[in-house]
């Protein structure tokens, strides 16, 4: 890891210093183009006349600040910038043939840029001479020393920043690695806690903790699974190997083989019916998709599931309360699954009144199971709706959950409402996936 993040730094520096060399390079070229080539340019506007030197003069201005002089007397060059330059500029003028020529030259240890200009009056030459510091030579070296010292500063500055990006980073990235690797490995793990600056990182932490959650869920769900498995078909197995070993012995737990052989049905049956169950909650999720869900009439649909659970009501006395017109979205399959569960768990936990009412919000249409039965303890109701959760050791566990992922696919939802006189669950359907 230290070498990807010493290589890491070396990227960032390497590309921190070319982009601040290459500004410091152009700025060097664009100072030195205006200084050197475009000055010819604007050199009238940084001049001032005899007149005006004369006159500050007089009136006791010092000339110091004055950057330039325009002149026809080399006396007045000789006055601000001294003989040797006076007497260089002279000489170059008697040398000159050009009517107009620009000198850039160090005289005197001055830099000055100056033009000599030839005129003729009556056979007479006249030079006419226009002289002004080189400022842009004299700070030229501490411009580029000010850039350089500029450039240094801003790399020395962004080593330091990318030293301490990477090790963060890196940090991060370890850190996260570590996590993964043992969610990759099954084992469980604390909850991913790591802080980053970076929201995009950041962001990815997030999503990998909402996978450990999961994954963490599925396994708890997979456990709970093979528990079920190994409770629920072990004492069928063990009963119907019991009776099926003491038959082939001569000997009938119930008396008669007919009478043991319907134990043995009774348990197969209850196996069977758990193994449903698990098939159901596992593709419960397969439900159809809203294209393809039918309008169901959901009155015949809950007569029809009383008929098939009639036997098992016995004294109790069921009431049904529903709009004969009402039309709910979905799978007749899964809409039958649904009311099964629900009034077999009335029929289960009730005592001798039970109720199927219909009621309609601004919003839903509800419709509640109703049963005389004991109150759902408090301990129980906030995991009610989760696998292998029972109310008492008669179910198995899976009703209910199948209700709620049955719900859920139909855009609805399952409730429990609790009561002092018995327990409600209520099937909320949104307005727009009934018709009445």
């Amino acid at each position: 890891m230290k070498k990807k993040q010493h290589g890491f730094q070396k990227r960032i520096l390497f590309g921190t210093v070319s982009f601040i060399s290459v500004i410091t390079i152009l700025s060097l070229i664009v100072v030195y183009y205006w200084s050197f080539y475009h000055f010819s340019h604007i050199f009238e506007d940084r001049v001032i006349d005899q007149y005006t030197f004369q006159k500050n003069k007089d009136m006791g201005v010092k000339n110091e600040w004055i950057m330039g002089i325009t002149t026809d007397s080399i006396d007045v060059v000789e006055s601000i910038h001294g003989e040797a330059v006076a007497n260089r500029i002279e000489q170059q003028a008697m040398e000159q043939e050009e009517i107009t020529k620009l000198y850039r030259e160090t005289i005197d240890q001055k830099h000055l840029l100056y033009t000599i200009r030839l005129n003729t009056e009556e056979g007479e030459t006249i030079y006419k001479y226009s002289v002004l510091k080189d400022i842009y030579a004299e700070t030229f070296p501490q411009i580029v020393a000010c850039l350089i010292l500029f450039a240094v500063i801003v790399v020395v500055i962004s080593s330091i920043y990318s030293n301490s990006l990477s090790k963060e980073l890196y940090s991060n990235i370890h850190q996260l690695r570590r996590y993964s690797k043992r969610i990759a490995e099954g084992k469980s793990t604390d909850p991913i806690d790591i802080q980053s600056r970076d929201l995009e990182f950041q962001a990815l932490v997030e999503d990998l903790e909402i996978m450990r959650c999961t994954l963490e869920k599925n396994s708890e769900e997979r456990q709970n699974t093979l528990q079920y498995i190994s409770h629920e078909m072990k004492t069928p197995i063990m009963i119907i190997e019991g009776y099926a070993s003491s038959a082939k012995d001569g000997f009938y737990p119930k008396g008669t083989l007919d009478d043991s052989l319907e134990t043995i049905l009774s348990q197969t049956n209850r196996m069977k019916q758990r193994v449903q169950d698990l098939l159901t909650i596992v593709h419960v999720d397969s439900l159809a998709t809203p294209d393809d869900l039918q309008d169901i009439l959901l009155l015949p649909c809950i007569e029809e599931a009383i008929v098939l659970l009639k036997k098992d009501l016995k004294e109790r006395q069921l009431t049904v309360d529903v709009d004969k017109n009402l039309i709910v979205q979905g799978s007749k399959q899964h809409i039958m699954i649904l009311l099964e569960n629900l009034i077999s768990n009335q029929i289960k936990y009730g005592q001798s009144t039970l109720a199927i009412s219909q009621k309609d919000t601004e919003k839903n249409t509800i419709i509640l199971f109703y049963n005389d039965g004991p109150s759902i303890p408090l301990e129980l109701q906030k995991d009610l709706f989760k696998p292998f959760v029972k109310g008492s050791s008669q179910g198995s566990g899976l009703g209910l959950p199948i209700c709620k992922g049955i719900m859920k696919q139909l855009g609805g939802d399952i409730y429990l409402q609790n009561s002092d006189k018995g327990t409600v669950f209520l099937l909320e359907f949104p307005k727009n996936t009934v018709v009445s």
